[in-house]
């Protein structure tokens, strides 16, 4: 798949039902406090940057030899992200999503 205009191949984002489910459920969450849209605004940013750049987005943990992959997480407030790049195909694998507790001001 490539992004209209430039020509960049985009990487596909692929993630467990289970995955699925957990944001859903983090989306609800965050919105009962009052925190939805912020809620969604980060879910759209890292999406962006995760089909556009993800080598770019976040610290790297470690890497997965065996499948050739890097995991790395992130934060855009009031997610934090967990995820795995392919080295070898323009894929991202999500491996855990988590709400952040709300800013003390």
């Amino acid at each position: 798949m490539t992004s209209p205009g430039n020509g960049r191949r985009l990487f596909q984002i692929s993630f467990s039902d289970v995955i699925a489910e957990d944001i859903r459920q983090l989306q609800r969450r965050a919105s009962r406090e009052g925190r939805g849209e912020e809620f969604l605004l980060a879910l759209r940013a890292v999406v962006d940057f995760l089909q556009k750049n993800p080598n770019d987005f976040g610290e790297p943990l470690y890497r997965l030899t065996a499948v050739r992959m890097m995991v790395r997480c992130s934060v855009i407030r009031p997610l934090s992200i967990d995820f795995a790049v392919c080295e070898d195909r323009p894929i991202v694998f999500i491996k855990a999503v988590r709400l952040l507790p709300p800013r003390i001001s």
